[in-house]
């Protein structure tokens, strides 16, 4: 695959010796120097119990997997045309849930074939994606998950359930990134105090942490992030002590949230 990024990538095997080379293809690509992240989408057709065992032995935060009972058609089909659905509404919005979004094309199962919502349900917490059927025969996105379910102590952990969480990281840190880059790609670094002319190519601290500010403010009107406030007390900007060509930048932003839960309780009275 060389250095190219694939942002979305189709997994037509799920056979453990390839999804361990994916895993670790993935997580080399989302590492602080190479930075050209990318997300797997792979489908698993079989029975309630197969689906959910293959879930539970995995736990992977770069990979999705959807489950299928007696999918009419093979699975690297329903793995492309949801990767593609997925993919090009989490470009749009990374933030944005994806439950509704149709599968056009695919057939759906046969009715008895279908899980019950108990079962899906339960699959949701083996890290398996599912899908249901709309009165016009359609198989739509029900709840489009990864495959992480626990931290390294084996306790229960959600930072990385969500693939919006994923999708929205990816493009915080590539939007930070290229801020930097565009608009000082030739600059100096100097403390804060120093004094120059206008229109030096000189930048501080103090410069970078309210261009930081600023760019949060965008992906908040952007619907991505919240809780300006708490970010601009957190937020971290220094001169490194060891080597002074390089700034440090430590920076916590409050991801948005998915509205996919409406709890009501409706107290009557006659």
């Amino acid at each position: 695959m060389g250095d190219l990024q694939y942002k979305y990538i189709v997994m037509p095997y799920t056979d453990e010796p390839n999804l361990n080379l994916l895993r670790t293809e993935l997580q080399e690509r989302w590492g602080p120097v190479n930075q050209a992240d990318g997300f797997a989408v792979t489908v698993l057709s079989g029975t309630y119990g197969d689906i959910s065992t293959f879930g539970v032995s995995r736990n992977d935060h770069l990979i999705s997997c959807m489950g299928i009972a007696g999918a009419p058609e093979p699975s690297y089909l329903y793995a492309a045309t949801l990767c593609a659905v997925a993919s090009q509404a989490l470009s749009i919005d990374p933030a944005r849930p994806l439950q509704t979004l149709t599968l056009p094309g695919r057939l759906p199962p046969a009715v008895g074939d279908r899980f019950t919502w108990s079962e899906r349900n339960a699959l949701l917490f083996d890290g398996i994606s599912t899908f249901n059927v709309n009165d016009g025969g359609e198989m739509q996105i029900e709840r489009m998950i990864t495959m992480y379910r626990t931290n390294r102590y084996g306790d229960s952990d959600p930072s990385y359930l969500n693939v919006n969480t994923i999708a929205t990281l990816s493009y915080l840190r590539y939007s930070l990134r290229t801020r930097i880059t565009q608009k000082f790609p030739r600059h100096k670094l100097a403390s804060d105090g120093t004094r120059f002319a206008t229109g030096q190519a000189v930048v501080t601290p103090s410069v970078i942490k309210t261009e930081l500010l600023a760019l949060f403010e965008e992906w908040e009107n952007d619907g991505l992030v919240e809780d300006f406030d708490t970010f601009k007390e957190e937020l971290y900007v220094a001169r490194n002590k060891d080597d002074k060509d390089r700034l440090d930048v430590l920076c916590g932003p409050n991801l948005i949230n998915q509205f996919r839960i409406f709890a009501a309780q409706v107290q009557f009275i006659l």
